[in-house]
């Protein structure tokens, strides 16, 4: 029997980076979060198999609290226990801490830029653009018939 993706050990420091790649990139709720796991955690870098990012969605969503956040540390945990599960909330919280915290302290000179919220406006579009391209992506993992389709 071969060594499978379950059987290697894939260094924290690679699997923290995808995490912080996946927090840059998702914005729009955890539908468009899922798709942007899909697409990097499953597609791009295989840490785990679209059916098992299926059943960690599912069991979150159930949950009390953000869905997003608790299936990236569960995906965290599952590739490297307890320590790198801490990380994972970390790397992935951490770079919308900093944005809004700046942002906070930012808003009065912004707001004086010409332009800046006229573009504001598109943001509303663009989060539902990512939404629509995430719930397709899962549909598409977890629909494999009719019946499943209706």
């Amino acid at each position: 029997m071969g060594m499978d993706r379950h059987d290697k050990r894939i260094p924290w420091s690679t699997f923290l980076k995808d995490v912080f790649i996946c927090s840059l990139g998702s914005y729009g709720g955890p539908e468009a979060h899922f798709g942007v796991f899909t697409d990097q955690l499953v597609t791009k870098k295989k840490y785990l198999t679209e059916e098992e990012l299926a059943e960690l969605i599912a069991l979150t969503i159930i949950l009390p609290g953000p869905s997003s956040t608790q299936t990236i540390v569960a995906v965290g945990h599952k590739v490297g226990g307890q320590g790198l599960a801490l990380l994972t909330m970390l790397a992935w919280s951490l770079p919308v801490l900093v944005l809004m915290t700046l942002l906070s302290f930012l808003i009065p000179f912004l707001g004086n830029i010409t332009g800046f919220k006229e573009g504001l406006r598109y943001i509303g579009p663009m989060a539902v653009g990512f939404i629509f391209i995430a719930a397709f992506r899962i549909g598409k993992s977890v629909i494999k018939d009719k019946i499943t389709f209706l």
